[in-house]
């Protein structure tokens, strides 16, 4: 899977599943502090990471992620 195809998934999840605005979903916005992240979204998003590239996230590793461009190489380096 290429980094494009990551990125193209990863923010249809947050278009369509949690429900964020197009212009919302770039690469620098950071999880909690530009999109309001929160406990219930973390999970929503590790389980969408574990379901859909295979790859068990626990929370301190997310917590660890800070800007959607941290996601998208967390994802890229353990796939």
């Amino acid at each position: 899977m290429t980094k494009q195809q990551i990125i193209e998934q990863t923010n249809a999840f947050f278009i369509h599943t949690l429900d964020f605005e197009e212009t919302q979903i770039t690469p620098e916005a950071e999880l909690r502090r530009d999109l309001g992240i929160t406990s219930v979204d973390a999970v929503a998003i590790a389980t969408f990471v574990q379901k859909t590239f295979g790859i068990p996230i626990v929370m301190r590793e997310l917590k660890a992620i800070i800007t959607l461009e941290d996601l998208y190489n967390y994802i890229e380096t353990n796939h």
